[in-house]
């Protein structure tokens, strides 16, 4: 019987090269984020914030951009979207989501640890804080999400004298869920002065029972040119004053409860970390203090070329004007008379230079900044409006300024008009939101018909636009 056999198959080279390719395959990962997703998996996440780069991400995390590439397998690093989840490397024993949140005015370690219910220790590992002591407001805190996400408020501080039990009794909650809430090891644990947070329901937390005395601010954190608002709520009539980097902050108030004090931060101020302190006396004698460091965030202007004539550049005329101006922008008026949104000051409001410009005069002969905001010509007529009641206090013709109009509005707000052709008011007089002041011109050191137009805060010259926008207080 014949034997028989199978012939060898042939292999061709395209065959050969495809089964080396499979083999390899299923050795390498086809992607290169398959070989870390192990590693992505055990790392936190953080959720890209609006304004967030890269470069940035990395130095809040003490690590390096190309971490965070590798990492994430980044594609386009400088193309970031807002929501985007991005593994962190390097945070051992750290684990879930991440995001970041603005330290409020008043906030302790202790209390926004509480609030946002974590450990101490990882919001100090996360934000690589070297002085638990001095928190600073308006810095921007990474803090890990929670599985669930309740919300707290804030009960009275535990007094002298009092216990835990009787602090929750008054504020209408267990003891033992503040005891929770708060990661105190028992009721023993709670002192005198502890910020104490519990979970907000209609049935707990009664009003009567809310803080005496509570201080917010309009903005974390206040930037470069604009108007810081400070709010003090009080149930005891006081007389509060305060001091930002040393400056006064006056604070005044309608009805003895809400008292409302502004500070206009420079826009050449230096961007930083300053102090800012609060002092409040009641009629009995007892006085109450508050002290924080709060941050002053940058802000990008923009630069102008303006050319104008010399004699407006001279250093000793600026100096005489500025001089002669001072006192009467910082007059305090302890009523405020005006009443809601200040209004545009002319019918057509086309601005044709912003507020804060770093501007160079003449290829340098002067380097300053612009103090108001100009409107063009773009309405058919010249008219120049009050932008709210006030009382004027200076009408009369400046060199730098020319024709000026200044209105006090009271509690250290004042709006400024110049450059105008004529004006219809005088010292004295009393004007309301519309009232015509003048008309537009080119007097003083313009460069064209205009209208400039400033608000002031006890003498700071502040983004005038916001006032316009913003209805204060």
């Amino acid at each position: 019987m014949k034997k028989s056999y199978t012939r060898p198959r042939k292999i061709r080279i395209g065959q050969l090269i495809l089964l080396l390719t499979v083999i390899v395959m299923t050795i390498i990962p086809s992607q290169p984020g398959a070989a870390r997703a192990t590693y992505q998996e055990a790392g936190p996440i953080y959720i890209i914030q609006p304004g967030d780069t890269l470069n940035e991400v990395a130095i809040r995390f003490g690590i390096t951009a190309e971490e965070i590439i590798t990492v994430n397998a980044l594609e386009n690093p400088n193309a970031l979207d807002v929501g985007q989840r991005i593994v962190i490397p390097g945070l051992k024993g750290l684990s879930g989501e991440l995001t970041s949140e603005i330290v409020p005015l008043g906030a302790s370690l202790a209390g926004f640890a509480r609030q946002n219910r974590l450990k101490q220790s990882d919001l100090i590992t996360l934000n690589r804080i070297t002085s638990p002591s001095e928190i600073i407001a308006g810095v921007s805190f990474i803090i890990s999400i929670p599985s669930e996400r309740v919300q707290l408020t804030n009960i009275p501080m535990m007094k002298p004298g009092f216990s835990a039990l009787e602090t929750a009794i008054l504020a209408g909650v267990s003891p033992w869920e503040m005891v929770a809430d708060n990661q105190f090891l028992g009721t023993w644990d709670v002192l005198p002065g502890d910020p104490i947070f519990v979970k907000a329901s209609s049935d707990s937390v009664d009003g009567e029972a809310s803080e005496n005395l509570s201080i917010s601010v309009n903005t974390l954190p206040p930037v470069q040119g604009e108007t810081m608002q400070i709010i003090i709520t009080t149930k005891t009539p006081m007389d509060f004053s305060g001091r930002f980097n040393g400056d006064s902050i006056h604070f005044f108030s309608d009805d003895g409860k809400v008292f409302s004090g502004f500070f206009g931060v420079h826009a050449l101020a230096e961007p930083g970390v300053y102090p800012l302190e609060i002092q409040g006396v009641d009629i009995d004698g007892n006085s109450f203090e508050f002290n924080q460091l709060v941050l002053v965030a940058s802000k990008y202007y923009e630069t102008q070329m303006v050319y104008v004539g010399a004699e407006y550049l001279d250093d000793d005329v600026i100096v005489e004007e500025e001089a002669y101006i001072h006192p009467i922008v910082r007059q305090l008026t302890p009523e405020r008379l005006w009443s809601g949104q200040f209004q545009y000051p002319v019918d057509d409001p086309c601005v044709n230079s912003a507020f804060g410009l770093r501007r160079i005069y003449n290829d340098g002969l002067l380097f300053y900044y612009h103090t108001g905001t100009d409107f063009a010509v773009c309405a058919p007529n010249l008219n120049i409006y009050a932008v709210a009641a006030g009382k004027v206090v200076l009408a009369e013709e400046l060199i730098v300024r020319g024709n000026a109009i200044l209105i006090d509005h009271g509690w250290g707000i004042m709006s400024g008009y110049w450059h105008l052709s004529e004006f219809n008011v005088s010292v004295g007089d009393t004007v309301q939101p519309g009232d015509l002041l003048g008309l537009i011109g080119n007097t003083g050191r313009s460069a064209g018909p205009h209208l400039h137009f400033e608000i002031l805060i006890n003498g700071t010259p502040v983004n005038s636009q916001t006032w316009l926008d913003q209805t204060f207080p």
